[in-house]
């Protein structure tokens, strides 16, 4: 009897964990990203497109005393990224072979718990999230852990810390997230990148359209 008591609360228990919620696909945010080890800080405006898998973000990156200011459009599916320098207009077209990293909760990810950023004891004090953890990619091709949070309503991306090899740590934050994209060019690199050909068919490479052949 007891055997089948702790069978049906270990049940419940099971049957309570949460599902990964599903986050939109195309949102816009201001994002602030820390690497510590490095003396690495960004600051910078984030479109993030997951349906077609590619980002552009206008960033503010201080590596030590040096800082730099550069646009950058990454199309992960068609292996290429644009780098646009914001204190000379120089554009550099450069082969991209990362892995997509999605800010939605993964599939395989390990529910750690809800939580309250702020205070549930009052009303509107407080912002219910839910935590979970996995494994990930990152571009040096190792595998890293990491942990984050999400909105409970929305599943909306809170924050992101990612503990990588060689006892790095690297936090990213979300703010002031938008869904959807306001501006269906935000994708089209400037002339500047672009062959007068692939300026011609922007719209149809770049576009709204998805391409897996650009380079």
């Amino acid at each position: 009897m007891l055997l089948f008591v702790i069978f049906c609360l270990l049940g419940c228990t099971f049957a309570q964990l949460p599902k990964p919620c599903i986050s939109p696909g195309q949102w816009e945010a201001r994002v602030r990203t820390s690497n510590p080890q490095l003396k690495a800080e960004l600051f910078g405006k984030l479109t993030y497109d997951s349906v077609y898998h590619r980002t552009r973000i206008l960033q503010d990156v201080t590596v030590g005393t040096t800082e730099t200011y550069y646009d950058i459009i990454t199309f992960y599916e068609g292996k290429l990224a644009f780098f646009i320098d914001k204190k000379t207009d120089v554009c550099s077209r450069v082969p991209f072979d990362q892995p997509w990293r999605d800010y939605g909760i993964q599939a395989d990810a390990r529910f750690v718990r809800e939580a309250y950023i702020g205070s549930s004891a009052v009303s509107s004090s407080g912002l219910l999230v839910t935590v979970w953890s996995g494994n990930t990619t990152i571009p040096i091709n190792q595998t890293a852990t990491y942990i984050g949070t999400w909105t409970y309503d929305g599943c909306l991306p809170i924050s992101d810390i990612t503990f990588e090899p060689h006892d790095r740590i690297n936090y990213t934050f979300f703010y002031d997230i938008t869904i959807g994209i306001s501006d269906p060019n935000v994708f089209i690199p400037p002339r500047q990148c672009l062959t007068e050909k692939e300026y011609n068919m922007r719209h149809t490479l770049f576009g709204s359209l998805k391409s897996k052949n650009l380079n």
